[in-house]
């Protein structure tokens, strides 16, 4: 079965924690966003750099700085989540890869995992973050 990565779960714990809190521009640091959604500070700091870093968070650097939700969450989708936060979106190893799998000269079933890939990045494509995180 297809499943999300840890990076992938944190970020989606992290920002529905922003969108649960709207009280204006409050600034969360990594520190207490780890505290107050019980995750690992080493990987929630990535997570909320890497989403940073593709304009979904603001961050401000300094001793009262912090970490900010800009981007609706309306705006993104699942596939642009997985797409930041994980190192393929494929479905099996052979597909977006440049390099061919041993079986490559044999295998029967490139046609349909292809099909299927396309199929499950379109769903995950049509899919909010408002949407899964607002259930």
């Amino acid at each position: 079965m297809n499943k999300i990565n840890k990076k992938t779960e944190y970020a989606l714990m992290a920002l529905k924690y922003f969108s649960d809190n709207t009280q204006g521009p409050v600034l969360v640091s990594a520190k207490d966003l780890a505290e107050k959604t019980h995750t690992p500070f080493d990987v929630i700091a990535r997570v909320l750099q890497a989403l940073s870093s593709r304009g979904i968070l603001k961050a401000e650097y300094g001793v009262s700085g912090g970490y900010q939700l800009v981007k609706n969450l309306e705006d993104i989708t699942v596939y642009d989540l997985m797409n930041i936060l994980e190192s393929s979106t494929e479905l099996a190893k052979c597909l977006g890869s440049e390099t061919s799998c041993e079986l490559s000269s044999t295998c029967t079933i490139v046609s349909p995992i292809t099909n299927l890939n396309h199929r499950v990045q379109n769903f995950y494509k049509s899919i909010s973050l408002a949407e899964v995180l607002h259930v």
